[in-house]
């Protein structure tokens, strides 16, 4: 984690986002590798989901290198925007925490591979983290 938001939960709300990210991008990659056979409609999921993820963390790493640029100093408009960002980032991780859970009680792929139901679980719960913290850093 970087260190550049200091008191300001809605940049540390952006910190996490830009990691997680990655994390979800790289966990959308990684399922198909673990899981033999797995059905091509969550192939074609998973690869969604990919793109997404990367497209969210390159937003996420903009926004960082700009307040890293601004010394953390943002006006109202950059904060409106990260702060709807940082939403999306929530929103987007929830679909996925759903996808990969659907994936756990639907693929036979998956059903059939003690290693890649420990590995979704695991991505769940981290996927389940990032909301939960950002949630929590956002609160009021």
């Amino acid at each position: 984690m970087q260190y550049y938001y200091g008191e300001q939960s809605i940049h540390r709300a952006l910190d996490e986002a830009e990691f997680w990210k990655l994390q979800e991008a790289e966990h959308a990659g990684l399922i198909p590798v673990v899981t033999p056979n797995l059905e091509p409609q969550y192939v074609k999921g998973l690869e969604r989901f990919g793109d997404e993820l990367s497209h969210m963390h390159a937003e996420a790493v903009k926004y960082a290198e700009s307040l890293t640029r601004s010394k953390g100093v943002a006006d109202r408009e950059l904060r409106a925007r990260m702060l709807g960002l940082i939403k999306l980032c929530v929103e987007q991780s929830k679909g996925f925490a759903e996808f990969l859970g659907e994936m756990l009680q639907n693929s036979r792929a998956v059903y059939s591979s003690a290693p890649s139901k420990t590995v979704i679980r695991h991505m769940i719960r981290e996927s389940e983290y990032f909301i939960g913290i950002d949630q929590l850093i956002l609160q009021p």
